[in-house]
């Protein structure tokens, strides 16, 4: 049973308090003003400064602040003025304090100065704990500017990262904090970038890499992977399927509460390149869904809304309504835009099915989603079950590049799934993306949003979809839905579930992958001089050339495929037991008395648009 532990506490505590350098530390001299308070508080609170005058260049408090025994414990103490602006005061949690209860004297974060504002109130926020604020100090001195250093944010800003990796290595954690592009950002272009309000991070605006452990989402009521029933796959990740890399590139929503927007658009770019089978990355306008679905959707708005608008009007690309980190009218969108996409519908994914009907759907695309934890939507794009053994990279932070994941000192985390994100913070976290465990199975997480059906583009059409048998295993593979019909004839209804990979075939429910008799995907020129026996399956795919000018002889399950754009060339060598398939737009060249002897039982056939030329040789 959770309970608050409280302990006699003695200022020598704060000696060894993540706040204890100088850089937190308020300038005081004999013009200084100290208001005692000594009360403790346990839930949020709002308490009106009645004492201060107009036109303040400081602020600090001092106090004992006790944790829960628990990590999802915090406090925020911010001061307002008459305008409504807020500034941080104090923020802590149990992975910053390092320890469950400590004293503080005379701290501020961004209220070390300030440039003569009016307070009102003092405004805390706090679960799981109990502070006792024991008093105030604030200062009317104008020259306090030239006591503080300029650069005290950015100090103390490097100061937590080293307190947090500090503890982060003590508590063998999984991730590691670095500088960010959302690190220094005020308290009051964090509440922007949110939407209007700040949720508890517990470090997240630092993360530069690793696995991310929610403090909310960390008990065991996550469950395992793979539990009995489930064969799904170990990992997956769209930014490596069938070789290549299907999200857009990582855009930052600034000042504006547009998350919701860039969530949603980054899907749709992600599901038309899978849809057409080609990188297009369409460069789609989130300026668009923030200024003409709601009056201001900086302050925050759902995929709901962003999805129905694309299914409804289109979405048209980024130069015909670039983004302004505000939302404006919008008649200001152009008239002729260079492309205008639809989809033909979306998908809402329950999060009470769980993480397993997250996975399926996550199979055919990358999903919009939102994690309530932080109020905040990004892209699934992927996800990978710990593993004893795993090497999690954390990171270019020296000395933090990357951890092994341990039996024993990561037990709590070894089985469970840790989801692969898009954000749209640029310099931060693993080049803009982030792994995360998060409950799937709980309010933990809002909403899961996915494109579905066809496309209506300006630029492309379905007869751009391209059909393709990259790896040469003559499967093919054409993006979404059912199989086109201008693929090739000869191939199968059942698409390739790794055209990168001539050693896998299709993909069942459950993201498996098929596997083929051991094969070689040959797509550069590759000379065979010696006599080989192989019993490998070969693959000649567009712009690949397999010249034999020794003996080789096939067996077992060999066979050799050649592409559109392969050639396979017999030179002066011999191709024993052969089994050979073409396809129109491949060619087969013999010469110099090479000799094709065709396997028992196998005919050589050449359909119509494959070429063959026999300068010298023979085959039989």
């Amino acid at each position: 049973m959770k309970r608050i532990l409280f302990a006699i506490l003695f200022w020598p505590i704060f000696a060894h308090a993540q706040f204890s350098s100088e850089c937190f530390r308020t300038y005081q001299d004999g013009e200084t003003l100290r208001t005692e308070i000594n009360q403790t508080f346990t839930c949020d609170t709002i308490i009106s400064i009645r004492d201060i005058k107009a036109g303040i260049y400081s602020f600090s408090i001092s106090g004992q602040l006790i944790f829960e025994n628990d990590d999802d414990c915090y406090i925020r103490i911010l001061l307002k003025d008459k305008y409504d602006y807020e500034y941080l005061v104090y923020e802590n949690y149990p992975l910053l304090a390092g320890c469950s209860n400590m004293s503080f004297q005379d701290v501020a974060l961004e209220t070390m100065y300030m440039d003569q504002i009016d307070p009102i109130a003092i405004r805390m926020e706090i679960r799981k704990a109990s502070f006792t604020l024991s008093n105030y100090c604030y200062t009317y001195n104008s020259f306090l500017r030239n006591k503080v250093d300029p650069n005290f944010q950015k100090k103390q800003c490097q100061q937590i990262i080293s307190v947090l990796n500090n503890n982060l290595i003590t508590r063998n954690a999984t991730w590691r904090a670095g500088y960010t592009s959302v690190s220094d950002l005020t308290y009051e272009e964090k509440k922007n970038i949110f939407g209007g309000k700040v949720p508890m991070l517990y470090g997240l605006e630092h993360y530069v890499g690793g696995i991310f452990v929610e403090p909310t989402n960390k008990g065991n009521h996550i469950k395992k992977a793979n539990s009995v029933g489930n064969t799904f796959v170990d990992q997956w990740d769209w930014r490596n399927r069938h070789g290549k890399n299907w999200m857009s590139p990582v855009k930052y929503h600034l000042n504006c509460g547009a998350c919701w927007a860039f969530a949603s658009v980054s899907t749709v770019e992600a599901y038309a390149n899978i849809y057409y089978n080609r990188i297009i990355n369409f460069d789609l306008s989130e300026e668009e869904i923030i200024s003409c679905i709601r009056p201001n959707g900086c302050t925050g708005g759902t995929e709901d809304e962003a999805l129905s608008y694309i299914k409804d009007n289109g979405i048209v690309n980024e130069n015909c309504f670039s983004y302004i980190d505000y939302a404006t009218n919008c008649s200001e969108k152009c008239d002729f835009p260079d492309e205008q996409l639809f989809i033909e519908d979306y998908d809402s994914i329950p999060y009470c099915y769980g993480e397993d009907s997250v996975k399926k759907h996550l199979f055919k695309c990358p999903l919009a989603i939102a994690v309530a934890a932080w109020t905040h939507s990004m892209v699934l794009v992927g996800y990978h079950v710990i593993h004893a053994g795993d090497k999690i990279y954390t990171g270019n932070t020296p000395g933090f590049d990357y951890i092994i994941i341990d039996s024993v000192l990561h037990d709590d985390l070894i089985g469970k799934t840790a989801w692969i994100m898009k954000n749209s913070w640029q310099l931060w976290g693993e080049d803009g993306y982030i792994s995360v465990l998060v409950d799937m199975d709980t309010t933990k997480v809002w909403r899961v949003r996915a494109p579905t059906g066809s496309i209506s583009s300006t630029s492309y059409s379905d007869s751009d979809i391209v059909c393709s048998d990259a790896d040469g295993d003559g499967l093919y593979f054409w993006g979404l839905g059912p199989k086109p019909a201008h693929c090739p004839s000869w191939a199968p209804d059942t698409p390739d579930g790794d055209d990168s990979d001539i050693n896998y075939g299709s993909l069942d429910n459950y993201g498996n992958l098929e596997a083929l008799p051991a094969g070689i995907t040959i797509d550069t020129s590759v000379v065979y001089t010696t006599n080989t026996t192989t019993s490998y399956r070969f693959g000649i795919v567009n712009g690949g050339i397999l010249t034999i000018s020794g003996t080789t002889t096939l067996t077992g399950d060999a066979k050799i495929r050649v592409c559109e754009g392969g050639v396979l060339v017999v030179d002066g060598g011999i191709l024993q037991n052969a089994d050979i398939d073409m396809v129109p737009g491949s060619q087969l060249i013999v010469r110099n008395n090479g000799k094709v002897n065709m396997a028992t039982g196998k005919q050589f056939e050449a359909p119509k648009g494959a070429v063959v030329i026999v300068e010298s040789g023979e085959i039989n």
